[in-house]
Parts: structure tokens; sequence; C-alpha cells
């Protein structure tokens, strides 16, 4: 045991901090050692002692033991419901750890846009919920199937272009929608009895997700390496989508003629401003392929990309990339600094197409059903990432092995996102057509809240000190 912890934390069986109390200051592997297996409800942590030889210190709670699954990283602090959005991990917790490294866990909103009011009655009456960012199965906030009447205002973060919000008949954000546009002239907007609106248009006790989009201008550097690829002609028709709008910039990395690269109009791509864009696009085979590899002149301009609140996305990469030591080796390798696989080990193997399974981070996100509900199987993948390390979100696994086919990583202010998609032909590039403006859009809503070049970075950034909340 810790004679001068860093961290105090007590953790309690009910919300508000009322209910059994347990004390921590050590690593648990296990918390049915303690006694709290899956209950824990509310949360303080306090600074230690010895905090100030430390001070990022964090707190991380994890879903399953031996700190396994997904986490919640919390800083110093109270939080009286963990149940509730933004975090929505009340009775989850099987392992506790600590780390003077980990970002703490931001809500899939750090900042909020909009202020969405739903209640159980009509005229704004009944039990309420409130929504602050999207909302994949309103059975986290208990109110499923129920909604009579909704209220809509601006949030703190309001963006200058205006914000969608789409309501969903069914969980994920598939079936039936009902779009509510909140332009930049408007201030709320109330629908004070869902049964009367047109039979056509009907949304009273079905709603069962929620998806909020801020509207804005994006900006996606799209690179390409592998000439083979479909992607950068179906990203350019893309210049509008569910109200978004992107901006592409297209360049070519790969001079040599005999590895499917153009010796006319290749650049390098340590000669691109990266901070000009909100995301970068890596089309298939992008960062290298064929015992070539393309980008380690911009490496750490990548890392910092994302560290500044940057995007990145990886289609399909090639496991055929020679390592710096110029030997082929026969177990899976990871060439190029671009991803700080330093901090988060991750290789790519050789691989065949695969079905594909999504998982429940991936339905999360949203990413396989708005604006289109993706048949995964219907994809066709190509080499693939493994990795162990449990700061990857798996969005998608391989149905034949469980290996990821798309991953999500924060890192810094930022994310790298991808997803093994094959694109070397018109077949295969139309076919993922539809996951590829999927993504687009996911991107566009990481993008308004963490790039620098968004207003949400500047001056209008809510402090992530400030403390919401919202009570029925």
């Amino acid at each position: 045991m810790s004679s001068r912890p860093r961290l105090v934390v007590e953790v309690f069986e009910h919300v508000n901090y009322h209910g059994r109390k347990i004390t921590l200051i050590d690593s648990v592997p296990n918390t049915i050692e303690i006694g709290a297996q899956d209950v824990i409800s509310s949360i303080k942590i306090y600074k230690g002692p010895s905090f100030n030889a430390s001070p990022n210190y964090k707190a991380i709670f994890h879903e399953h033991a031996s700190f396994a699954g997904r986490r919640l990283v919390l800083a110093p602090g109270f939080y009286p419901n963990i149940h509730e959005i933004p975090y929505n991990f009340g009775d989850a917790i099987s392992s506790v750890s600590f780390s003077p490294a980990a970002h703490p866990t931001p809500p899939e909103y750090g900042a909020v846009p909009i202020i969405i009011e739903v209640f159980r009655d009509i005229d704004f009456n009944g039990n309420r919920s409130v929504v602050l960012r999207d909302v994949s199965s309103m059975f986290e906030v208990g109110m499923n199937d129920v909604i009579s009447s909704i209220r809509i205002q601006r949030g703190p973060n309001f963006p200058f272009n205006g914000c969608h919000i789409i309501l969903y008949e069914h969980v994920n954000f598939e079936g039936r929608r009902f779009d509510i546009i909140l332009d930049s002239r408007q201030f709320q907007h109330n629908i004070r009895n869902l049964r009367a609106l047109p039979n056509s248009q009907s949304f009273s006790d079905i709603i069962s997700s929620i998806k909020i989009v801020p509207l804005g201008i994006f900006r996606v550097l799209v690179v390409v390496s592998d000439n083979l690829t479909g992607e950068p002609a179906v990203l350019e028709s893309l210049a509008h989508l569910e109200g978004l709008r992107f901006q592409f910039t297209t360049v070519k990395i790969n001079d040599n003629p005999d590895n499917r690269g153009d010796p006319k109009n290749a650049i390098k791509l340590s000669s691109i401003v990266l901070s000009n864009y909100d995301i970068i696009w890596f089309t298939w085979n992008g960062p290298g392929h064929d015992g070539e590899y393309f980008v380690e002149d911009a490496d750490e301009d990548i890392k910092e990309f994302v560290r500044q609140g940057g995007i990145v996305w990886a289609s399909a990469m090639d496991n055929n990339i020679v390592p710096a030591d110029g030997v082929h080796h026969p177990e899976p390798v990871w060439r190029g600094d671009w991803m700080p696989v330093d901090r988060h080990p991750i290789t790519v193997t050789n691989s065949d197409d695969s079905n594909v399974n999504i998982t429940e981070d991936g339905n999360r996100t949203g990413m396989f059903t708005w604006p289109h509900k993706i048949d995964v199987d219907n994809l066709v993948t190509d080499d693939h990432w493994v990795t162990n390390d449990p700061s990857y979100r798996k969005l998608a696994v391989r149905e034949d092995n469980g290996d990821a086919v798309s991953i999500v990583l924060p890192w810094g202010e930022g994310y790298y996102v991808g997803f093994a998609i094959d694109t070397r032909d018109a077949h295969r590039t139309a076919v993922a057509k539809p996951l590829i403006e999927n993504s687009l859009c996911y991107l566009a809503n990481l993008a308004w809240q963490t790039s620098p070049r968004q207003p949400l970075r500047g001056r209008y950034r809510t402090n992530e000190n400030t403390e919401l909340m919202f009570q029925s």
C-alpha cells in the first residue's frame, strides 16, 4: 500500500455519493476483491500528498478485470453520476489503475453545441432527460420509445453554421428519421406534441436514438501513394453531406512508377503544412506498400498534427513495408512513426477478405449506420491491424479471429481512425463508397470539437474544468 499516495479515490454504490463507500489508493486488478464489482455509480477523486510530484496523475476505471476493456479516465474531481451522459460507465467497473500519462476521458462531445430536453408527456411534462451529445440508445437515459415532446436550444458552443439534430426510430441511429435544423438565426426549437405531427412524420413514443451534427466546413488532405485506389474520386464527390461541407486537397507522395506511383506529380508529404487541414485521409496503402514507405519525412509532423487536435484516417495498410533494418520479418511488424507505436503498440498483418462484426463501441459511433446502413459483409477488407493495447477502441473485428478491422486511438487532442477497406478497383470502391461517406461524417463530428482550425478550439471553446450539470 502506498504510504504517500498521489490520488485518493472514493467510490460509491449509488449516485450522488450515497450507499456503501470504498476508498482506494492503489490499483485493484479485480473489484471483486473489494466487493465492488459492477456496482460503482459515483466517484470522488482527491489529490494525495504526493500529487505534486506527478500532477498529470489520473485514475483509470476499466470495464473488465485485469485492466481490460473500455476505460474511463478521470482527473481529481467529483463525479456524482457516472451512469449519465457523458460517461455512461455506471455499474460497469471491474478493475482500477492509476497512470501519470493517461488523457482524461472526454465526452463524445467535450463541448455542448446544443441542449436537448426530452419529455415523457406532451407540453414538456412528465419525466425529463437532457441530451448533450449523441445517444445511440435512449435506454441509456431511461427514455426509449416514451418521448412525447422535445425542447431544443442553443448550447454554449453552438456552431456558427447551425446544428443538425436527427431523431431515429431505432437504436444505433437506424430506421426512420426525423430531421431538425437549428440554423444561425434560431435560438430554440420546440415540439410540444410529437403526436400532433402529420402521420407521415409522427414520431411520438418511438424515438430510440439521437444524433447531433454540429455544422461546419472541414478541410481534408487526401494522401495517395498507390494509384489503384478509387478513394480520391469518391471523396471529391462528397462536398456536401448531412449539412456538413468538405473541401478536399489531393496529394500524391509516391514518385516510383514501378510501384504504382506518379513521378511527375508526386511530392514529399513534409512539404505540406498539415495545420491547414482538419482531417488527413490516408487512402488504401497510403503510408506505403510493396516494400516502400512514403511518409518517413513527415512522421513527426503527422503525430504533432494529431496531438494538436487533428484527425487522421487510414484505409487498409499494406503489411509489406520493409522495416528500417531492411529485413523482411516472418511476424507482423510496423514501419514508421506516424502513429505513436512506441506508446501504443500495433502491427499490420497480411490477410484476405473476411466477414466483419461491428462491436458495441462501433455501434455507438454511428459510423456504420449514419447516414447509410452498412452491410459490412459486402465490404472487401484487406490487411488488418493487430493490437492488444486497450487504448485502441475496436469498432469492428474480423469474424474468424477477432482481430481489429476498424480502430480509434485518441492521441493528445486528436484521434487516429481506421478501417481496413480495400479500394484497389472500381468494384471494391463502389462497395466502399457508403462507408466512406459515413466515415467522413464521423470524422467531421470529431474534428468539430478537436481541430485547431475550428472555432470551438479558439475563443469559443468550453473550459475543460467547467462542470455542466443538468438535473430533472
